[in-house]
């Protein structure tokens, strides 16, 4: 008989760190961080937070008010991101947060934002060497204390991370902080480039535009962040539809210009979980665009109206169709599969209005007439609880004037200017001249 043997398939670390961050940009791994704290601060709700319509009720509960404070510091030498949610107790910690992936017996029927528990140490390896967390707790947190480079080098199994308890505290002084120190090289540059803070903060002002003011209060640096929600006319199409227990809305209709005008950075598709904004601004394939066939046209200039929302929902975050950096969008979901096929019958309606504006002469309808067609503006969780309705185009306006193009032989059009002694007439003044002639000397019109 054959011996058999046990083949060693043990995973390296650094192999491990390495594939782990590879694919996250550093703006995701920022935003992860921050998923954790937001997740905590709408915990007390979120078993309200199971459908669109839980989402608006708890928007409409003025009693929900914001609690926790996110803070976020970035230097050439360390990063710090800190919160006064309800901290992380040890038990917890010990047996949970820090493993890399989640079983069953790990899921949290809480969580919203929190799907398939790499987020946290993904974004801490992804950012430097040396990690330190504190968290309070009502049941005693914990600290860690962790070298990356020499946690790596350990071959020791099972893989695990040295914390130690910290006593309990009332309920006001919980929190957690977390930094990181001996930066990364490429984060390190990124972070003083002089453009990160900036799309940084542009990214949790559009990720986070439904939690801010209502659950948190994110600082980046000294400055809170203002949410940006990009609205959408109450003329609208939207239709809702239920996947193996995600709940979906889809909404398309006429944005609302900034500034006097419609900009590429707010329209397009908007794309929602669990009102995280996952995908902003979408005018590419991944959302029906570019595929006249069976799809939307190709995005141009004159869609820049086009506003469209997909509000997912669902109480077991792992349904949704995002990726594992909640950055994107799983193509190959049979959820968004299905969601897709109906975000292209919904904007059909607003494109081909869209595109009837557009004839040989340009423009029919100016840009100012389009808030008329729009109506007032509502909210993307409006949107998402209505019931089914259909965009309602304006009714085309006869026009009074018609436009009369013909050719004639050049030296014709001289015969006539010099008869009517006046050879600089163009084309179109002889044209006038002779159009008039008939009208009053063979219709009988003056």
């Amino acid at each position: 008989m054959a011996e058999r043997l046990n083949a060693d398939a043990r995973p390296e670390k650094r192999l491990f760190i390495s594939l782990l961050t590879r694919d996250i940009s550093l703006v995701a791994a920022f935003l992860d961080l921050v998923d954790n704290s937001v997740n905590a601060a709408v915990e007390p709700v979120s078993d309200r937070l199971k459908t669109a319509n839980g989402y608006q009720q708890v928007f409409d509960d003025a009693t929900v008010q914001p609690s926790v404070n996110v803070y976020l510091k970035l230097a050439e030498a360390s990063v710090e991101v800190r919160d006064n949610a309800g901290g992380i107790s040890a038990a917890t910690a010990e047996q949970h947060v820090f493993k890399f992936g989640r079983s069953a017996e790990d899921a949290d029927t809480r969580d919203r934002l929190s799907v398939y528990g790499i987020g946290l140490k993904r974004a801490i390896f992804k950012l430097g060497r040396q990690i330190t967390i504190r968290s309070d707790h009502v049941e005693g947190g914990f600290d860690l204390k962790l070298n990356v480079d020499r946690w790596a080098a350990d071959t020791t199994q099972p893989w695990t991370f040295p914390i130690t308890r910290r006593d309990p505290v009332p309920p006001e002084k919980c929190g957690t902080t977390i930094i990181v120190s001996d930066l990364n090289e490429e984060v390190s540059r990124r972070i003083c480039d002089g453009l990160f803070v900036g799309q940084l903060r542009e990214a949790i002002s559009r990720t986070y535009a439904f939690y801010i003011a209502k659950f948190v209060t994110i600082y980046l640096g000294d400055q809170p962040v203002e949410p940006m929600i990009v609205d959408i006319g109450a003329n609208r199409t939207s239709e809702t539809l239920e996947i193996d227990g995600v709940s979906c809305a889809i909404a398309a209709g006429i944005g609302d210009p900034q500034g006097g005008a419609f900009r590429d950075r707010s329209s397009g598709w908007f794309i929602f979980c669990n009102g995280r904004t996952v995908i902003s601004a979408d005018k590419s394939p991944l959302t029906g665009w570019a595929n006249p066939g069976t799809g939307l046209p190709i995005f141009q200039p004159k869609h820049r109206p086009f506003v469209g929302h997909v509000f997912f929902v669902s109480d077991d975050p792992e349904k949704l169709p995002w990726t594992t950096t909640k950055a994107g969008i799983n193509e190959d979901s049979a959820i968004w599969q299905e969601a897709k096929r109906h975000m292209v019958v919904v904007g059909r309606s607003v494109i081909s209005f869209l595109d009837g504006r557009y004839t040989d002469e340009g423009t029919e309808i100016a840009s100012a007439d389009l808030r008329q067609v729009a109506q007032e503006r509502i909210s993307v969780l409006s949107s998402a609880v209505s019931a089914r309705r259909s965009f309602t185009p304006p009714p085309v306006a006869q026009s009074e004037t018609m436009r009369i193009q013909y050719d004639a032989k050049v030296s014709d059009i001289r015969k006539i200017a010099q008869y009517l002694r006046r050879p600089g007439m163009g084309g179109a003044e002889v044209g006038r001249h002779t159009f008039l002639y008939f009208l009053r000397n063979e219709v009988g019109e003056k």
